[in-house]
Formats: C-alpha cells, sequence, structure tokens
C-alpha cells in the first residue's frame, strides 16, 4: 500500500506519475512569450548559481542548446550571455538539443535514474552536436540536489521520493 509521504497516512488509489514540479512549468508555458522568458531566465539563473559561478557552463559560451519537453510541447533555447548569465529564448537556431518526456528530465534532476540508461531507453535523446549535449547532459547529472535554492531542492527531494514509492 502507498503511503502519502507527508501525512503518512495510506493512499487508496496509487499516485499518477509525481507532478511536484510539473504544474509549475504547465502554468509557465502558458504564460506570454516574453514573459515566459523572462521566468525561465530567472528560475535557470537561480537554481544554477552555483555552477554559474565556478564557470561550468562557459562551454555555452556562443552556442545555444534546446530543451525540448515533448509531453509539454514546449522548447527552451539556452544560451549563456556575455555576463556569464544563462539566457533562455522560446525560439532560435540550435547547435545541440536535448528532448525527452518532463518525467525523464525528472528521473535525471533527482538522480533516479542514470541518465545514460534515460538515453539508452530512448526516453531523452541528444541530437545535433552531440558532444555539447554530453557536456549539458554530465553537468545536469553532476549538480547536487543540496546546492539548488531551497524550494527547489525540496520539491525534487519530494519529487524522488514520489519516484521511489511508485517505482516508476
Amino acid at each position: 500500500m502507498l503511503v502519502n509521504p507527508i501525512t503518512q497516512q495510506p493512499l487508496a488509489l496509487p499516485l499518477p506519475q509525481p507532478n511536484l514540479i510539473t504544474p509549475g512549468l504547465k502554468a509557465i508555458t502558458k504564460l506570454p512569450q516574453g514573459l515566459q522568458a523572462q521566468v525561465l531566465t530567472k528560475l535557470m539563473n537561480t537554481a544554477f548559481a552555483v555552477p554559474l559561478a565556478e564557470e561550468e557552463f562557459d562551454f555555452l559560451a556562443g552556442r545555444t542548446i534546446r530543451i525540448g519537453l515533448r509531453d509539454l510541447n514546449a522548447n527552451w533555447f539556452v544560451s549563456l550571455n556575455e555576463n556569464n548569465q544563462l539566457l533562455v529564448r522560446l525560439s532560435g537556431e540550435e547547435d545541440a538539443s536535448i528532448e525527452g518526456d518532463w518525467l525523464a528530465f525528472l528521473k535525471m534532476a533527482t538522480h533516479y535514474c542514470d541518465p545514460d540508461t534515460l538515453f539508452f531507453q530512448r526516453q531523452l535523446s541528444i541530437s545535433g552536436d552531440t558532444e555539447l549535449g554530453l557536456h549539458v547532459k554530465n553537468l545536469l547529472d553532476s549538480l547536487e540536489i543540496d546546492t539548488l535554492p531551497k524550494p527547489l531542492a525540496r520539491s525534487l527531494t519530494l519529487s524522488h521520493h514520489y519516484l521511489t514509492k511508485l517505482a516508476l
């Protein structure tokens, strides 16, 4: 029997796929394009403040990676600006892309599943400049949840708990 990790009460029905973060992402995709890009840029720079400060994103200088969330019908073009900050646009030319459903990205972000397994199972795919795509994948895989802002870290931790309980 599944137990609600917050209330510790038994659940009568299995939970749907973990959706602690997905509603927020869905809401972001409904924003007007200009506002959506601003919100995502702010969120990504906040989430990745530590690796940005450590210049771990320098490989993106003059390059663009497209993050495609198939199930949300969203494409985000991410590059590094001259101030060493991430910049998110909703269209453009990409050097490489990483695509998959949100759940696959969640599994990678929470370290629930090895990213190579997700790519081997075709839950995630890389196209374009494969070396750039692999660099992004390896960077995302190396991030520790405890270095992220507390609300994001907590959401990812709870999502990992749900993934584990549901064995998705």
